[in-house]
């Protein structure tokens, strides 16, 4: 049994970036070292240049300043019971990763790009699906299944009942686990960085309690507050004017929250703590082996799907919409996928985000000289004005007033 989720992206590069390295600084580099991503399984489809992470960015930048538009890209985030599929077996979450495509498609025609996790919290094999915000056949923005609501939860029972795998009786909306959740927040902003933080932190293998969860977030230099009144909040230093910035779980996500917390303490505890070690890296082991070295991401392991999948492919006819808008992973994208450029990619992107912030932050400084500068002259001139009035010039008191308010010095 599935749920399904989503929220609009306005930053292709960090969504891209996130669902391929993660946000943990240790994290990333151990990923980098190892030349793997956090990928268990890959997929991606590009109309248009080549089929790497790094096009599918650009060309969603692209579109998005081409159009004037808001939001880059949708994010979904495809979960399955842990009963369903096993974390640690490749073959399930290269299923995962087939059902995930074959949804991607039936939602849009639009480029889109899959990547299974097998590192969440509860162990729960999911996938973040991200879809360009651009219908390759209309030219339009995404109109549907952008709201659970709204078709996504009915198309995604569909979906389920026709790959035979099991469908929720009383669906309801799922809870906005981090995963989807931080897109809600802004990139890089203090609230996001914390959030990743304090994921990872709580997907670490060592956090089966409290204290010792605890232990794992003062590595993230992360302090866990408990009151009786707000439950648990979370404290990190702010990167923007370095005091220390608090937090509640619960407006970050109720996986943070105590309640939230002790299931997944419950079970790493169960896994045991050797074994959840090894499946905390297995997903990022599988893709170095079953992906190629640093420099690419080998697509070939779409090629080995089971053969009543491979059936319904072919039954889909020459004229299924995915050989009308774009190449898809298991087909003519079967080529390697340069995780170098797209690292590269995201490298210059982060840059520029920064120049960006750099030039903000310097027109802020300016606005606010020139503020001070203007009150100074609105004080001189009160000053001014005051020592014009003496007693006994009612009538020239009014006058100065009425002075006043047209030469606007913003006096009240």
């Amino acid at each position: 049994m599935s749920t399904v989720n989503v929220r609009p992206s306005r930053d292709a590069a960090a969504s891209v970036n996130y669902v391929l390295y993660g946000n943990s600084t240790k994290l990333r580099v151990r990923l980098v070292a190892d030349g793997a991503t956090r990928a268990a399984a890959f997929r991606l489809s590009v109309a248009a240049g080549d089929v790497t992470p790094a096009a599918f960015v650009a060309r969603a930048e692209h579109l998005t300043e081409t159009h004037g538009r808001k939001n880059m890209l949708y994010s979904y985030v495809l979960a399955f019971h842990p009963d369903e599929f096993d974390v640690s077996a490749s073959g399930d979450m290269e299923r995962i990763a087939d059902v995930a495509m074959e949804l991607a498609e039936r939602m849009h025609s639009a480029d889109y790009m899959v990547v299974v996790h097998a590192d969440s919290l509860g162990g729960h094999g999911h996938a973040h699906i991200l879809i360009s915000n651009h219908d390759n056949l209309t030219g339009k923005s995404l109109q549907r299944y952008t709201s659970w609501k709204h078709g996504l939860r009915q198309l995604n029972d569909e979906l389920m009942r026709d790959e035979g795998l099991l469908v929720l009786p009383d669906p309801e909306e799922p809870k906005a686990e981090w995963e989807l959740r931080r897109e809600e927040f802004a990139s890089d902003g203090f609230e996001q960085v914390l959030g990743d933080k304090v994921y990872a932190a709580l997907a670490d293998p060592r956090s089966v309690n409290r204290e010792s969860f605890e232990e794992v977030l003062a590595e993230y230099d992360i302090t866990l507050a408990v009151t009786d009144r707000d439950g648990w909040s979370y404290k990190m230093r702010r990167l923007d004017n370095g005091k220390y910035g608090r937090k509640k779980a619960s407006g970050l996500t109720p996986e943070f929250t105590a309640v939230g917390a002790q299931r997944v303490f419950e079970y790493h505890a169960k896994r045991g703590q050797a074994h959840g070690a090894a499946g905390h890296d297995q997903g990022a082991g599988r893709t170095a082996t079953e992906f190629g070295d640093v420099g690419a991401l080998d697509l070939d392991a779409s090629r080995r799907r089971a053969a009543t999948h491979e059936a319904h492919e072919i039954s889909r006819g020459s004229d299924d919409v995915r050989e009308d808008h774009g190449r898809a992973a298991g087909q003519e994208a079967r080529e390697s996928v340069d995780l170098a450029a797209a690292r590269t990619a995201l490298e210059l992107a982060a840059r520029r985000r920064d120049e960006e912030q750099a030039e903000r932050d310097r027109e802020d400084a300016r606005n606010h000289r020139e503020a001070v500068e203007h009150e100074r002259s609105g004080e001189a001139a009160r000053g001014k004005l005051r020592a014009q009035v003496r007693p006994g010039r009612a009538r020239d008191g009014l006058e100065d007033r009425e002075t006043v308010a047209d030469d606007d010095f913003g006096l009240e």
